[in-house]
């Protein structure tokens, strides 16, 4: 049995599902972890800038929902590549995978240059609209547009993996993940400490990690003997292809950005708290997201997982994988809440070194975000088993909702009604994830588990034959 028949039989036929599940998100995980590492590192180093401790770290945290709202057609295009290609994969149509994942990677080319632009000339706007000011203000602009070069090869690099992970390859993106993190590791403190660059250090740091990594990536990507490769008869855009990969591609793609734009308004109602809060609530995040790992890569795993068994006209299958992958991800995060819980402030003490009001607020913060650790488990594994089945428009519904109509209204109400301070915030992010819950599981209750894609009827005969 060949290494792509193994993957296959693991996620289509291996009666084990908590194995398979595991086995696949093992490695994401791994690569999730290794993305949030990145930008720990960072916080760490451009915390020890000497006299703009807190400064240097805002620069850095505040900048976080625009680059998330730039790379959110990215993370739209992978998650419509992996449900799309995983669908092929499943149903054995192989040539058919081959060519949507041509088309990916040239739709995902051209959007990163597209946003490297527009990224690059809307930074200073963009950061005064925040209502960043003086040494905040400059670096974060310095900083923004710094990583608008690296926009092109970041998309690219979502196109490899939704590639590889709808094959049931997770493995290789996290080689190249840790390549990059070491490459980041060494740069950052020489760019940021002994170069002096201070916070446009840290961004030089990754632009270059990212960049020197990707020729690697196309050589894989057209040269690989497992998975799933692109073709030069393929790169010229299909109509067809391109139209369903947009079309799936488009609700994820608006949910994340709409996502980080909300972010970066409920990023304003925090500035509007002082340095001691943003900085609280951005080291917490930084620290939660470490934890949040395992859930995020069950349910990027779910979706592959989803899309095979799809793909091969399991139904069944797939409704087990996806109450098995939540029973696992609750499981995960309640154990890491726990755990994580009576070493908050030491933890956060680690980046917070000179101000205890600010390591007061972060241990406050820490507290809500680890007690709502399980309910994002659900929310994940929802998100995995939307975008597994291309019903990516469930995937906006729950992301906007969650934000736009549950978490920023409830932020503004407590701040103008109420004298809870910077508590009210922990407050309505916990009562938001807690009813994004029930709306998920509404909504997860009306997918009708169909293939998106088009399976000719040999090779539903071949499919019905083989069960």
């Amino acid at each position: 049995m060949t290494k792509d028949e193994r993957q296959r039989n693991l996620i289509l036929h291996d009666k084990n599902i908590y194995k398979g599940l595991l086995t696949l998100a093992i490695p994401l995980m791994l690569n999730n972890f290794i993305k949030t590492i990145h930008d720990v590192i960072d916080m760490y180093f451009v915390g020890r800038i000497p006299g703009y401790n807190t400064e240097a770290m805002n620069s850095i945290s505040l900048t976080f929902p625009i680059v998330f709202a730039f790379i959110s057609l990215g993370i739209g295009l992978s998650a419509a590549g992996t449900a799309l290609i995983s669908q092929q994969v499943g149903s054995g149509q192989m040539q058919d995978a081959k060519k949507y994942a041509s088309n990916l990677v040239v739709i995902a080319l051209i959007t990163g240059i597209i946003l490297n632009i527009f990224s690059y000339f809307s930074a200073p706007l963009i950061m005064q609209l925040m209502g960043t000011e003086g040494y905040t203000l400059a670096n974060s602009v310095k900083y923004l547009q710094i990583r608008a070069f690296e926009l092109p090869v970041v998309f690219l690099f979502f196109a490899f993996t939704a590639i590889r992970q709808a094959s049931g390859d997770t493995v290789t993106p996290v080689i190249y993940g840790v390549v990059t993190i070491i490459a980041n590791i060494i740069l950052t403190p020489l760019l940021v400490i002994n170069a002096n660059l201070g916070v446009a250090g840290a961004a030089y740091a990754t632009l270059i990690a990212n960049v020197i990594i990707m020729p690697l990536g196309l050589i894989q990507l057209f040269k690989s003997k497992t998975g799933i490769t692109i073709s030069k008869e393929y790169l010229k855009l299909d109509p067809t292809v391109s139209r369903l990969i947009i079309k799936t591609a488009v609700p994820a793609s608006l949910g994340q950005a709409f996502t980080a734009i909300g972010f970066a308004i409920n990023n304003g109602v925090i500035l509007s708290y002082g340095e001691a809060t943003v900085a609280a609530f951005s080291v917490g995040n930084r620290l939660s997201s470490l934890i949040l790992q395992p859930a995020m890569a069950i349910g990027g795993v779910l979706s592959a997982f989803i899309g095979q068994n799809i793909g091969n006209l399991n139904v069944a299958r797939a409704k087990e994988t996806v109450k098995k992958a939540m029973i696992l991800s609750i499981g995960i995060m309640a154990f890491g809440s726990i755990v994580f819980m009576n070493f908050r402030v030491f933890l956060a003490g680690f980046f917070i070194t000179d101000n205890p009001v600010t390591l007061s607020l972060a241990n406050e913060y820490l507290f809500y975000l680890l007690l709502g650790l399980p309910l994002m488990a659900i929310f994940q594994t929802f998100m995995g088993a939307f975008n597994g089945t291309g019903n990516t428009k469930y995937t906006f519904i729950l992301t906007t909702t969650r934000l736009w109509i549950l978490r920023i209204p409830l932020v503004f109400i407590l701040k103008a009604f109420t004298n809870l301070g910077s508590s009210g915030i922990w407050y309505a992010m916990l009562a938001s994830n807690i009813i994004i819950c029930f709306i998920g599981y509404y909504l997860y209750k009306k997918i009708d588990f169909k293939p998106k894609i088009t399976i000719g009827k040999e090779r539903r005969r071949a499919i019905k034959a083989a069960v």
